[in-house]
């Protein structure tokens, strides 16, 4: 599917996503080819869903909500049941079935404070007559790293250090009215995708490539970029990594850690206050890195979650709305 010229465009696409007014032209500048090439090759890579989408990717907490990582231990036979009574929350974004010698079903949700967050996971555990051992709810403490990039070049997931500020301004401390975030969360791959935005809101051209920036600065958005399907980039493979340590802030360095937290421990439940992902063509990469950039944090007891099956089928819708 991917030759070295369309391989090239999609790291520049993620990783360095040109806010201008002609992106693609600068894409094409970038790789040494033509801007139709590229907007043809990378609306033919949205069509066949390996491109999910180009945009902003809002931060939640902009949105005055709290998220959590829910683990259950559910018997075997349930799972699927469990599964999609838990998918029935709209904001649910994560579900996997992962190995654990304790919990096997993990999901990430978001409520507009803890009590609802709580209310929603206790309904799942109420009506599967679950025990109070049988889940946990591990809250954020603090967010190093949260968005998912792929190098393509070596098959593991490789995401910029873009630490999210202690205290996101919320969306409606910026004035904007939601349909700006409507609009720049999926662009159209055209010329001059900016265009429609910035002529509906009346803004100049460089005001809104200022603007853009201001956002990311201030936590409002987490980044803009081509998010990539894993699964049709033939990142097959992705782990959960837990374990202690007294500086997490340390594990955001680990160039192919994604989605580095450090979450509030539950003693007697849950212990480690440090979590990160890791996606990578095969589990022999996952372990290979994982234990030689832990092995250099001096972190020797720590564990491998590896995903066993996706449990919300459309992962991808869900985390785009």
């Amino acid at each position: 599917m991917l030759n070295d010229k369309s391989r090239e465009l999609l790291m520049e696409a993620q990783y360095d996503f040109p806010i201008v007014d002609r992106p693609f032209l600068e894409l094409a500048g970038r790789i040494g080819t033509t801007e139709d090439w590229v907007i043809e090759t990378l609306r033919r890579f949205r069509e066949i869903g390996l491109v999910r989408r180009i945009g902003a990717l809002v931060n939640y907490r902009a949105r005055g909500m709290v998220s959590a990582l829910v683990a259950m231990r559910v018997n075997d036979t349930a799972i699927d049941e469990v599964a999609m009574e838990i998918n029935k929350d709209e904001y649910v974004t994560h579900n996997f079935l992962r190995l654990h010698n304790k919990y096997n079903v993990w999901y990430v949700t978001k409520a507009i404070n803890k009590e609802e967050l709580e209310r929603k996971v206790k309904e799942v555990v109420d009506k599967f007559n679950l025990s109070s051992e049988d889940y946990v709810i591990l809250y954020a403490e603090k967010t190093y790293k949260i968005d998912v990039k792929f190098d393509l070049n070596i098959g593991v997931s490789r995401a910029k250090i873009r630490r999210l500020p202690e205290n996101s301004l919320k969306l409606t401390d910026v004035g904007l009215p939601m349909d700006f975030y409507d609009m720049i969360k999926s662009i159209k791959v055209i010329k001059e995708p900016f265009n429609e935005v910035t002529a509906r809101f009346k803004m100049p051209m460089s005001r809104f490539i200022d603007l853009i920036g201001e956002l990311r600065d201030k936590g409002v958005i987490r980044d803009f970029y081509a998010m990539i399907d894993p699964d049709l980039a033939g990142f097959k493979a992705n782990a959960m990594v837990t374990f202690s340590i007294s500086d997490c802030e340390e594990v955001a360095n680990i160039d192919e850690a994604t989605h580095v937290v450090k979450r509030i421990t539950v003693p007697g439940k849950w212990n480690h206050n440090c979590y990160f992902m890791i996606h990578a063509l095969n589990y022999s990469i996952i372990n290979e890195v994982v234990r030689d950039r832990l092995s250099k944090l001096g972190v020797n007891e720590y564990e491998v979650l590896p995903s066993v099956r996706n449990l919300l089928p459309n992962m991808a819708r869900r985390i785009e709305q």
